[in-house]
């Protein structure tokens, strides 16, 4: 249990920087950037954790810090939330339902590639 947390801890570490990072450059396009940001972990998170063990040998641990650790803390579903409440009060609702709707879909459609990249690396791992 240690072992898993440190890995968390680390790989949370530079999860959060490489967002800070982000976010930092694209600053003036940061309702994209966040968007960017959450759809790419949406798609990160279903290929490591399905097809990463079957691509190489990995830990328990380690998968819980690539996953939980790195990829958790790189996307940031509190800044989604908060970002659509922002568009919705200053920009209007049109432009926050855009934004809602579009990250939803695009996560969606993310996950789903790379959901089946992992199946087919399963199958071609399989004897």
């Amino acid at each position: 249990m240690f072992k898993r947390l440190v890995y968390i801890f680390i790989f949370g570490f530079f999860g959060s920087l490489l967002r800070l990072w982000l976010t930092t450059i694209f600053a003036q396009q940061h309702f994209v950037t966040v968007m960017a940001i959450n759809v790419s972990g949406s798609f990160l998170l279903a290929l490591v954790t399905g097809a990463l063990p079957f691509i190489v040998p990995v830990s328990d641990e380690l998968l819980s810090g690539l996953s939980v650790g790195l990829i958790g803390s790189f996307t940031t579903f509190s800044t989604f939330c908060v970002d659509t409440v922002n568009l919705a009060t200053q920009q209007g609702f049109l432009l926050a339902a855009s934004y809602w709707a579009g990250s939803l879909f695009f996560g969606i459609l993310a996950a789903v590639w790379g959901v089946a990249l992992s199946h087919r690396a399963q199958q071609r791992r399989l004897p």
